[in-house]
């Protein structure tokens, strides 16, 4: 696939032959792509993958799970900053509601999906096992 990709857009920047980054900006097709048959088999792999595997319904429950822990968790710092660390909750306490959204955000973000869960399981009663 690598091999292909490269291939393929040596060849369309050949063709185009841009003398400057607007002649690729405004090229009529994109510039970086896949053969046609590379894009094909692509297209072919997705297509048995997403229902087998990215959508399969044990795989859309444990991310429905996650979802839910993480907007717990994001709501439960909300309304408590103080379950956070000492060192995140200096910065919540400041009157912007977007700023304060923001760092609680960036503080989830910052989490292993391990820590997370402990977390989770530290201030609820009850944790998804996520399996």
């Amino acid at each position: 696939m690598n091999e292909d990709v490269i291939a393929e857009t040596g060849a369309r920047l050949r063709a185009l032959a841009p003398r400057a980054a607007d002649d690729v900006r405004h090229a009529a097709h994109p510039v970086g792509a896949f053969s046609p048959a590379m894009a094909e088999a692509d297209r072919a792999i997705k297509g048995f993958l997403y229902p087998r595997m990215y959508r399969h319904d044990r795989i859309m429950r444990i991310m429905g799970d996650a979802e839910r822990l993480v907007g717990a968790l994001f709501a439960r710092y909300l309304d408590r900053p103080d379950d956070m660390p000492a060192e995140w909750v200096q910065i919540v306490d400041s009157g912007d509601a977007a700023a304060r959204s923001r760092h609680i955000a960036d503080f989830i973000a910052g989490m292993t999906d391990r820590y997370a869960l402990m977390e989770h399981a530290r201030l609820f009663d009850s944790t998804p096992e996520l399996r």
